[in-house]
């Protein structure tokens, strides 16, 4: 019986993580400063050169929450896998290392 709670929550704790990135990347999406393109000298229009900080803000509380609900569900997972009771999940890993990746990325750009 606890096996079976054990791995609903890996199971849980994976779609949780994979929520929080894809609404941390909605967030990114928006706070991203718009490119400059052939419309805009056209038109006459100034797109915004600057980091959204609202946005921002959103962005990396939503990707560390990923990140650190991630790394819970793989510790599980380790646990469980050394009991010899499940396999690993490697979309744990790819979310770590993706939004990790993302999130240095972010960083540096955003501090730049």
């Amino acid at each position: 019986m606890r096996l079976i709670i054990l791995n609903k929550t890996l199971g849980v704790l994976s779609l949780i993580g994979w929520v929080f990135f894809i609404i941390a990347l909605y967030m990114f999406h928006y706070a991203t400063p718009d490119p400059d393109n052939f419309y805009d000298t056209i038109l006459d229009t100034r797109p915004n050169a600057s980091w959204d900080a609202t946005y921002a803000d959103m962005f990396i509380f939503f990707m560390s929450v990923g990140i650190l609900v991630s790394l819970v569900a793989l510790a599980l997972n380790i646990y469980l896998y050394r009991a010899k009771r499940t396999h690993i999940w490697v979309n744990l890993m790819l979310l770590l290392a993706t939004g990790a990746g993302i999130l240095g990325y972010f960083i540096r750009a955003y501090s730049s």
